[in-house]
């Protein structure tokens, strides 16, 4: 479950890392010790949760089962459990 979770929080995090690590590459940073003051909070959200949705997106259009499918629920066969999977319609 928690990697679901950092799945989609990552890609928002991401432009807020990279705006933490230019500052601190460059030295304005540590010459006014108030970088973060003066960030552009708005694009940084903005690009984040554009970010997030285009992994939503993502995981959306490349996972899952084909629609029209039969799901088999989980089962014991032979004494072993056997999970629930989707098997493709003919």
């Amino acid at each position: 479950m928690l990697s679901k979770i950092l799945y989609h929080l990552v890609p928002f995090l991401l432009p807020f890392i990279a705006y933490a690590l230019f500052l601190f590459a460059t030295r304005r940073a540590r010459e006014k010790g108030q970088a973060f003051d003066e960030a552009p909070w708005l694009w940084l959200f903005a690009t984040g949760l554009v970010l997030m949705v285009a992994s939503l997106i993502a995981v959306w259009a490349f996972t899952g089962d084909p629609a029209g499918g039969q799901y088999v629920a989980p089962h014991v066969q032979d004494g072993k459990m056997v999970p629930g999977q989707f098997y493709k319609a003919n």
